[in-house]
């Protein structure tokens, strides 16, 4: 019922204590659920009514916290997620009379140039 970038970045959700305790897996979705936790009771709620099973997770509060014990499995996505197209074209003059300046803007332009190549999937 989440959408999929939250679905992803939750390492485990529990209920204590009339609770609903969301852990999560990554820092950026904190404040984003932080501000849609309206959005997280109403999906509970929906559950609740849904489903009697699951009764037990009544809550009156939601607390979003980050999981330092969430350990990503080898089928998770990679360090680089989410992927972004490269927006750069690696187009630029380099001018500099700096010998070491020249080469680490010239790396910079390789590297952009190589990040607008289409990836093999």
């Amino acid at each position: 019922m989440l959408p999929e970038r939250f679905r992803r970045g939750i390492a485990f959700v529990t209920v204590k204590n009339r609770r609903l305790m969301v852990a999560l897996s990554h820092p950026g979705l904190k404040m984003e659920l932080n501000y849609n936790q309206e959005l997280l009771k109403s999906l509970l709620s929906s559950l609740i009514a849904a489903r009697e099973e699951c009764r037990f997770m009544e809550a009156d509060e939601v607390v979003v916290f980050l999981s330092r014990y969430h350990r990503p499995s080898d089928e998770e996505a990679s360090p680089t997620d989410p992927r972004y197209s490269e927006l750069a074209e690696g187009i630029f003059r380099v001018t500099t009379e700096n010998e070491a300046l020249r080469e680490s803007l010239e790396r910079i332009r390789d590297a952009i140039r190589r990040n607008r190549e289409p990836k093999e999937s």
